[in-house]
């Protein structure tokens, strides 16, 4: 460390506190692939994130807001611009004229299969060097994470959630069931 750097033993990286150093590592790199994959999208990611969302769905400004853990403010200005590059619409709730639902226009559509193809190829490579079967079993885990969290399955038992992930990874067994 004398010349500015950090040098973390092997013992520190493989320890469970580091979960969040290796998760911070991982999507860091996302971010700067998918960027570069949807540098001309407005908004790159977030706005990739905004259309793979409204794919075959037509939700309320304010939920998918919530869904993408977004402030409601800022998704307004993003929205703003997806809308005025054509790839968005709105239009007024008819249940409830004070909200607005969001809806991929035809343009949108196919920006997104486009788009699509390229965060895909990103995401491929940022797992180059796991063969096919780990790459998807990390995948499966994180999405199965992910979506235990946002859906409020259980109590957002962290612990849990790390212990599942530590003894597929780590010992090759089945994480436990939460059913």
């Amino acid at each position: 460390m004398a010349d500015g750097t950090v040098e973390a033993s092997e013992a520190a990286r493989t320890d469970d506190t580091e979960l969040g150093w290796s998760l911070g590592v991982l999507f860091r790199e996302w971010q700067r692939r998918a960027q570069a994959a949807t540098a001309d999208l407005p908004h790159g990611p977030r706005g990739f994130q905004i259309l793979a969302t409204l794919d075959g769905a037509t939700p309320r400004q304010g939920a998918l807001a919530a869904h993408l853990g977004i402030d409601r403010t800022v998704l307004t200005y993003v929205v703003d611009d997806l809308e005025a590059a054509g790839l968005v619409a709105r239009r007024v709730d008819p249940a409830d004229r004070r909200a607005q639902l969001l809806a991929l226009t035809e343009a949108g559509a196919a920006r997104l299969a486009a788009l699509g193809d390229a965060v895909a190829a990103s995401e491929r490579t940022l797992l180059e060097g796991f063969d096919a079967d780990d790459a998807a079993a990390l995948q499966a885990l994180v999405r199965r994470a992910a979506m235990r969290l946002h859906a409020g399955e259980g109590e957002h038992d962290a612990c849990r959630i790390v212990a599942d992930v530590a003894a597929v990874l780590d010992a090759g067994a089945a994480p436990a069931d939460p059913r």
